[in-house]
C-alpha cells in the first residue's frame, strides 16, 4: 500500500486534489493473439493437425452421437468431413449457436458483453506505469503504456449485434476518454488523439439480475447427450486449467480404454521461447537491438520483436530487404506470417 505522496510519486499525472493513497500489485501484460498463435504452433510441433480458413457447417451423427464435423474450405471452396472420437466446442461467442445446431441448448446460456480498447500516442498520454481507473458507474478501466503508445480499456456493455462486426463506437470512445481526463486532468485527450482501436466479445455465463460488469468470469463446461462438449466463460489467466478440465473429460468419455502418456505440457516451451531465464532474454534483446539499429530502425523495435516473437525475431530480421526500414520490417513480418503461421491472405 502507498501513501498519498508515494502514489503521486509513482504517477505524477494523477489528480492531486483527489488522491488519498494507492496500491501496487503484480500483473501480466500479455499479447493474447500472439500467445494463441504460439500455442497452436507448439501443438503442431507435437503432432496436432491444424486447419485454418475452414468454416464449420454442421455436426455429423451416428446413432444420435456426434462422430465428426462438416466444414467448408474457404480458400478452395468445397465441403469435407472431419471424423473424431470426441468434439469440443471452444467457440467463444458462438458456443450457444453450436449448441442450438446440436439441439442441446438447455439450462445456462451465454451473456455477451463488448469490450473495447483505444490506442493513443504515448506523448498524448505520457503514463509512466499501468494504472487502474474507475469512472461514473464504478467500472474498472486499465491504462497501459506500451512502446510508443498507451492502451486504454476496456468498456463492459451488453451486446446483441452481429458477432462478425464488433467495433468500437463513438460512445465507447467518449466514455474512456472522459474517464482518463477526469482522473488525469493534465492529459486532456480528444477523439482526434485516437490512433486505432479494437473490440471483442466476452462469452460470459448469464446470471439473472446482474449487469454486464457484475457477471462472473468463471468458465463453465456443458455436456450434451450427443457427446458435444462446450466450454465458455473464463479468462486468459486460467486457460491451462480450463484446457486440463476439458482434456480430462475427453479422455474419460472417449479414450478410457487406452493407455495414454502422462501429461507433460508443463515442461514444454512455446515455439517462440527457449529462454532459460530473464538474463537470457536481456542478452538476446541486446543482440536484436544492435541489429535493428544497423537496419536504421528505432531501438524500441528490439523490445517489440523480442516481446512478440521471442527468438523468432532473427527469422524476421534476416528477411528485411533494403528500402524504408519500417516498411520493410512490416513486410518481413507479413512474410513470416505466411511462411510460419498459416496466414494465406491479407484482409
Amino acid at each position: 500500500m502507498l501513501t498519498k505522496s508515494q502514489t503521486q510519486g509513482y504517477e505524477p499525472l494523477l489528480r492531486k486534489d483527489e488522491v488519498k493513497g494507492g496500491a501496487i500489485y503484480a500483473e501480466y501484460r500479455t499479447d493474447d493473439a500472439r500467445l494463441t498463435i504460439e500455442i497452436v504452433k507448439t501443438a503442431s510441433r507435437y503432432g496436432a493437425e491444424v486447419i485454418n480458413y475452414c468454416k464449420f457447417i454442421d455436426f455429423v451423427y451416428e446413432a444420435g452421437k456426434i462422430t465428426g464435423v462438416k466444414v467448408v474450405d474457404q480458400l478452395n471452396p468445397g465441403e469435407f468431413v472431419i471424423k473424431a472420437k470426441a468434439v469440443v466446442s471452444a467457440a467463444g461467442p458462438w458456443v450457444d449457436e453450436l449448441r442450438e445446431i446440436d439441439h442441446s441448448k438447455t439450462g445456462k446460456y451465454l451473456h455477451l458483453t463488448k469490450g473495447i480498447h483505444l490506442v493513443v500516442a504515448l506523448k498524448s498520454y505520457p503514463l509512466s506505469k499501468p494504472s487502474i481507473l474507475t469512472w461514473g458507474d464504478g467500472r474498472m478501466i486499465f491504462a497501459i503504456p506500451r512502446g510508443r503508445t498507451t492502451y486504454i480499456g476496456t468498456t463492459d456493455t451488453n451486446y446483441k449485434g452481429n458477432k462478425d462486426e464488433v467495433v468500437a463506437s463513438r460512445e465507447d470512445a467518449e466514455y474512456l476518454i472522459r474517464a482518463v481526463n477526469q482522473t488525469f486532468p493534465v492529459v486532456n485527450l480528444a477523439l482526434e488523439d485516437i490512433e486505432s482501436s479494437w473490440a471483442g466479445l466476452r462469452p460470459l455465463i448469464h446470471e439473472e439480475g446482474k449487469s454486464a460488469s457484475e457477471l462472473s468470469r468463471k468458465d463453465e463446461i456443458f455436456e450434451a447427450p450427443s457427446g458435444l462438449i462446450s466450454i465458455a466463460g473464463g479468462k486468459l489467466t486460467g486457460y491451462r486449467k480450463m484446457a486440463e478440465r476439458v482434456v480430462d473429460l475427453v479422455i474419460t468419455n472417449a479414450f478410457d480404454d487406452r493407455v495414454l502418456k502422462n501429461c507433460f505440457t508443463d515442461n514444454i516451451n512455446l515455439v517462440a521461447s527457449g529462454f532459460a531465464n530473464y538474463s537470457e532474454v536481456q542478452s538476446y534483446r541486446m543482440l536484436i537491438s544492435a541489429r535493428v539499429q544497423e537496419l536504421g530502425l528505432n531501438g524500441m523495435y528490439a523490445n517489440y520483436l523480442v516481446g512478440n516473437y521471442g527468438k523468432q525475431a532473427d527469422l524476421i530480421l534476416n528477411d528485411v530487404k533494403k528500402g524504408d526500414p519500417e516498411q520493410e520490417l512490416a513486410l518481413a513480418e507479413l512474410r513470416f506470417a505466411f511462411q510460419h503461421e498459416m496466414a494465406m491472405k491479407t484482409p
